[in-house]
């Protein structure tokens, strides 16, 4: 027996189907089922039940139900390609049947649930409100702090260093000038001095994580990123890049630092492909479902190196909530 999600017609079923909602769709429905599977002809199940479209043509009808299918296998196999073992979803040969198979899942399959999960809050998507496994108000704020640590892991392996997740509230309960002060003393790029008239009581003046790749000799000139976590459904209205240029080293620094920093927004929402380009002209280098798990994946092998990634040994109190979360689903159905 399935849990069951809304299936928001209005944007799958229609002349411009939204392929990506409905291979989260496909992928919500395989999580939470008993078996662990969903079935690709569903969808025509699914729009055909409560259809209000009266179709003068069924082969026409037929078809751009098909369609749906298609653009839904489409995005699976394209997430499979870009996430390879980081991806928990396996579909068969025929494309008919979508098996969840992460178990025992890895950190980049953990990262990839948990961004799905966060892709479907109500104030998102209507896809699991209202269903039995709908997440408590309490659980929302811990995911949103797991996904600030899977971030923080993703921003590590992009550059190829160590981070610090800088978001308030930080993992080690720092203030912001706290943390600042520990984050340069590593950097030695700029002198810290705030000027007249800052926020007195910043929180983390948007700025979520830092992650550099210091040469040896500990001169400027060093791959550095700093990047907004996004996970809300205005994300997009929330750039960082004149932030980042203009305001936050002015405000902090006395003698600003004459390393660059690289913008980045990590969010962990799947987006179409021909809308990715304007993400990245409004925000700068954007990590999302796509790209945070596998970078995940990656930064445990720096971990292993002995890398400093903050909160990194959080990931496994996310891995248990994904596990934990897909049992939800079995136990009511």
């Amino acid at each position: 027996m399935a849990i069951e999600l809304y299936f928001p017609h209005d944007e799958i079923d229609t002349k411009n189907p939204n392929f990506d909602l409905a291979a989260d769709y496909l992928e919500l429905t395989a999580f939470f089922s008993d078996q662990s599977r969903a079935f690709t002809k569903d969808l025509i199940n699914a729009t055909e039940i409560g259809a209000d479209e009266d179709y003068s043509d069924v082969d026409e009808e037929m078809t751009d139900r098909e369609e749906i299918v298609s653009g839904a296998i489409r995005r699976i196999d394209g997430r499979l390609r870009a996430l390879g073992t980081s991806y928990p979803f396996a579909l068969d040969e025929n494309g008919d049947v979508l098996t969840y198979v992460g178990q025992e899942p890895s950190y980049g399959q953990a990262a990839y649930i948990l961004s799905l999960v966060l892709s479907h809050l109500k104030a998102v998507s209507p896809i699991l409100d209202g269903s039995t496994v709908y997440p408590t108000d309490a659980e929302i704020v811990e995911l949103r702090k797991y996904f600030q640590y899977f971030a923080t892991a993703a921003l590590a392996a992009e550059v190829n260093g160590r981070a610090w997740s800088f978001g308030h509230p930080r993992p080690d309960k720092s203030t912001f000038h706290t943390k600042l002060a520990e984050i340069w003393s590593v950097f030695r790029d700029g002198d810290i001095q705030p000027a007249i008239g800052v926020p007195e009581s910043p929180k983390d003046d948007q700025i979520d994580v830092f992650a550099a790749r210091i040469h040896p000799d500990g001169l400027p000139g060093f791959l550095l990123a700093a990047a907004q976590v996004a996970t809300g459904n205005n994300w997009h209205e929330k750039s960082l890049r004149h932030h980042l240029e203009k305001v936050f080293p002015s405000r902090w620094f006395g003698q600003q630092p004459v390393t660059m920093m690289l913008c980045y927004h990590i969010i962990p929402f799947a987006r179409p492909d021909d809308k990715f380009f304007d993400d990245c002209r409004k925000l700068g280098n954007v990590l999302h479902r796509l790209r945070v798990p596998y970078r995940v994946a990656e930064a445990q092998g720096l971990h292993d190196q002995g890398i400093a990634i903050e909160a990194f040994d959080q990931l496994a109190v996310a891995v248990d909530w994904v596990k934990a979360y897909a049992t939800r689903g079995v136990a009511a159905a």
